[in-house]
């Protein structure tokens, strides 16, 4: 066994030992390990091969002495010589289809390997089990001498995978890795597009709060301009003669005596109808026409007078002017102008609500990069490894 020992120090001594890196140089020094892992995973097959080998040529020997046992020499009885012979001709196929299924065993990544070895063991023992306790009935230390040869050969076996558990964990781990760095550089180009995209809607507000700063200069100067203070004069006036008319009205409305207007007509449905409407909503009634059904009714109750009269041509006279103050207004150019501003306002609005959400996804990435950060950093102290 002085060789089996001499290839496991060796495989020991290729261990990986405490080193510090950067993280940029996390990609660089997985690639190495993984060249590392491949080039253990190479002197173990080697390893093992000679292990199998030196196993298959043992078990041979072991097998011809089974064979060369002669069972016809025994004295029992012919059924049992039976059994014997076909349990050894069954185990010995067994442990041929055991050995022929070691030597063809693919040899490229480990963890595979272990799975068929597995595989294979469990497989004989399903298959011999029986035949091997037939076949001791009279063959007892020969097989025997064949189970113990198994035994140890598992035994070494099973140190060899079990010492070098590391080929299939540290394969794992450089993947997860691998996954977290890619996942990494790929959340960062996300990044840069979000900073572009930042850069593009701050520019994108900042020209939108100038038009408003033009437009406001531009609103500015049409207000101070001659036309605009004459039209705003306008509109004064036409408001002032508006407050004036509804006193003017309200003021008729003193002058009319609809007790009496109601005590004429109290029998007449239609003429009371009327005058109640003028009672009750006095200014509605009269500009629905200008007061002429009110006439009319004075006149008929012969309680029209002078005042009356006066007061209501005054208000049609006023009324009429207005009118004609109203034609003469032109349309306020500012009204246009705040209407757009009002627009771009929303469109700020909106542009801003955009950058915060593209912004808060920005720190989702961030967050998630600095947690997949420390995660690495975590796995890699399992390798021995500090990243500084």
């Amino acid at each position: 066994m002085a060789l089996f020992d001499f290839f496991m120090k060796k495989i020991r001594e290729s261990g990986t030992k405490q080193e510090k890196i950067a993280f940029s140089e996390i990609e660089n020094f997985l690639a190495r390990k993984t060249n590392k892992i491949e080039a253990k995973e190479k002197g173990v097959f080697v390893l093992i091969q000679k292990r199998i080998d030196t196993f298959t040529n043992e078990l041979k020997e072991k097998i011809d002495s089974v064979e060369k046992v002669n069972i016809e020499s025994k004295k029992v009885e012919d059924k049992i010589k039976s059994i014997v012979n076909e349990g050894r001709e069954k185990y010995l196929e067994s442990v041929m289809n055991f050995l022929e299924n070691l030597e063809n065993l693919e040899k490229n990544k480990f963890e595979e390997f272990i799975k068929e070895v597995n595989k294979i063991f469990l497989n004989f023992n399903k298959s011999s089990h029986m035949s091997y306790e037939r076949a001791t009935i009279l063959i007892g230390k020969e097989m025997a001498n064949i189970r113990e040869s198994l035994k140890i050969f598992f035994k070494d076996l099973k140190k060899i995978l079990d010492e070098n558990k590391d080929l299939i964990d540290l394969p794992k781990t450089i993947f997860l890795i691998e996954s977290k760095l890619n996942k990494i550089t790929e959340n960062y180009k996300i990044i840069k597009e979000v900073n572009k995209t930042t850069m593009f809607l701050d520019i994108k507000i900042t020209k939108e709060k100038e038009e408003i700063e033009r437009i406001q200069k531009e609103i500015e100067k049409i207000k101070k301009s001659e036309n605009y203070i004459k039209n705003l004069e306008k509109q004064e006036m036409v408001e002032l003669s508006k407050g004036e008319l509804e006193k003017e009205i309200l003021s008729l409305k003193q002058l009319i005596n609809f007790k009496a207007l109601a005590n004429f007509f109290h029998i007449f449905e239609e003429q009371m109808n009327i005058v109640k409407a003028y009672k009750e909503n006095f200014q509605t009634k009269f500009r629905k026409d200008n007061g002429k059904e009110l006439i009319h009714l004075l006149d008929e109750a012969k309680l029209n007078n002078k005042i009356i009269s006066e007061k209501i041509m005054q208000i049609n006279d006023k009324e009429q002017l207005i009118i004609k103050n109203k034609q003469g207004i032109t349309e306020d150019q500012t009204q246009e102008l705040y209407s757009k501003t009002t627009k771009i306002i929303l469109e700020i609005g909106n542009l801003k609500n955009e950058k915060r959400r593209v912004e808060k996804g920005r720190e989702k990435l961030k967050a998630s990069n600095e947690e997949m950060t420390r995660e690495i950093k975590e796995k890699l102290k399992v390798m021995n490894i500090e990243v500084i």
